[in-house]
């Protein structure tokens, strides 16, 4: 009796673990992607539900390929498992990508999740399986496929799959199919070209899907399809929709013209640099020009704005600056660009600036600032800028001194120096020959008085003076 007992125990492990490998090898191995790929991938639609009923035969899939290793879990806990967190067995056999139980239960209800890794890759898929008491009359969807953009040409498939009551009445529908939706909103039989796939599970009968399959997508292919099922007297329906693109056959081949992508990422760096470089070079000389254009269009107002000041520069500079104004500045402001130029020495101290100033501005279009700011204390660089930026002309301050050593100082003398440096006029001293600097002064600076307008008779000595000083006394 005991050896009959063993034998008919073994007999019937022989059997379940036949039916595992047959489900395993028949459910993994029909109805997958058709891809070529090695990388680590899902051969098939992952489920995210699974049903089964209590005392009866269930397994749960995970149906892969490209991986080193699998592991599974229920509820975070890792396989293997005692009886009283799961009677789910691994089946070795089917590479370990099939869970079985041969009687199942409502314990053994839960999340599942397969974990597969390679050398580079870990990726996951959680499967919730639920145990029913006994079958369910309405449908439960188990998985529905989501929006599709597909290029014209290409294959489309869809898949749909749900556990359905059993028919209770003679008359009753119990069934899963594929429908087409068309612009009027009406539901219709598929298209001679859509090709659709019932499927059935070996472990449990009510579960059954559906594949739409298009091995040539067409213009009359796209829009929204339905997945309708008839459970009894319930139906349920999901919708998806399939959407154009055009065709992006490099992003996703793997072939990707990195070589074409580089040299067009360079070109563009190449070309920005170029812009830039030309922006700074030309625009500032354009906009002179564009100045002595509109100034041109209308010469008799100009003229009399122009005359009714004596001089269109007030040239103002401390002792320790007198050599390169004479020598460069004045000269060039007066001989090559033809503007009348007053020139006025100052104090070292700048406190009394603005009265030195105040009855020279009046005479004059515009102020020019020629200052060391290494000669001053950071507060007295404040004091100056305030005595200048007191008078009626803005003034343009022209620096000798490189703009970084002055922004330290600035920092040393406060946030007072930093706001008064923003809100000046300043263009930094290069060379007597750089264009660029010339430009941006003349920028700053009115427009001096036309070729045939007399210049005024009244000049300082010290303009005379500066007309026999080197343009190039300190380049």
């Amino acid at each position: 009796m005991c050896v009959r007992k063993v034998w008919s125990a073994l007999l019937g492990l022989l059997i379940v673990s036949g039916k595992a490998s047959a489900e395993s090898a028949s459910y993994c191995s029909v109805n997958t992607f058709n891809t070529n790929t090695t990388w680590m991938q899902f051969t098939k639609e992952p489920v995210p539900y699974e049903y089964g009923f209590e005392d009866k035969f269930k397994s749960i899939h995970c149906c892969v390929k490209g991986y080193r290793s699998i592991e599974w879990f229920k509820d975070g806990v890792a396989y293997p498992w005692s009886a009283g967190v799961s009677n789910m067995i691994l089946y070795p056999e089917a590479a370990n990508q099939t869970l079985y139980a041969r009687r199942a239960t409502r314990g053994d209800s839960g999340n599942y999740t397969c974990r597969l890794s390679n050398e580079t890759h870990v990726e996951a898929h959680t499967v919730k399986l639920t145990i029913l008491e006994k079958p369910t009359d309405a449908p439960r969807t188990m998985f529905i496929s989501k929006d599709q953009w597909v290029e014209e040409g290409a294959e489309l498939r869809l898949y749909c799959e749900a556990l359905i009551g059993r028919s209770l009445l003679a008359d009753a529908r119990s069934d899963l199919r594929w429908r087409k939706v068309f612009p009027n909103n009406t539901e219709g039989d598929l298209l001679p070209t859509q090709t659709e796939i019932k499927t059935t599970r070996e472990d449990v009968s009510d579960i059954i899907g559906s594949y739409l399959t298009v091995d040539r997508v067409s213009g009359q292919d796209y829009g929204p399809y339905v997945c309708v099922v008839h459970s009894n007297d319930v139906v349920s329906k999901n919708y998806v929709t399939v959407h154009y693109i055009h065709d992006t056959t490099w992003c996703g081949s793997g072939n990707v013209p990195w070589r074409a992508l580089a040299l067009g990422a360079a070109a563009g760096a190449l070309a920005l640099l170029s812009a830039a470089a030309l922006h700074r070079r030309c625009t500032p000389r354009l906009l002179l020009a564009a100045r002595h254009a509109r100034a041109r269009a209308q010469p008799t107002a100009r003229r009399a704005r122009v005359l009714e000041k004596e001089f269109d520069v007030l040239v103002c500079w401390t002792a320790v600056d007198g050599e390169l104004v004479r020598g460069a500045l004045l000269p060039t402001l007066s001989y090559k660009y033809k503007y009348r130029v007053h020139a006025v020495p100052l104090s070292t101290q700048p406190d009394t600036w603005y009265s030195e100033l105040i009855g020279e501005a009046s005479r004059c279009r515009s102020l020019v600032a020629v200052l060391s700011p290494a000669q001053h204390s950071p507060q007295q660089l404040l004091t100056a800028l305030r005595q200048l930026r007191e008078l009626p002309l803005p003034p343009v301050v022209v620096l000798l001194q490189d703009l970084p050593k002055l922004k330290r100082e600035a920092k040393e003398g406060g946030e007072s120096l930093v706001s008064m440096l923003r809100g000046t006029r300043l263009v930094a001293w290069r060379h007597v020959h750089e264009r660029a600097f010339w430009t941006a002064l003349r920028l700053a600076l009115p427009l001096p008085p036309a070729p045939d307008t007399k210049p005024n008779p009244a000049e300082t000595e010290e303009n005379k003076y500066s007309r026999s000083g080197s343009l190039t006394a300190l380049v």
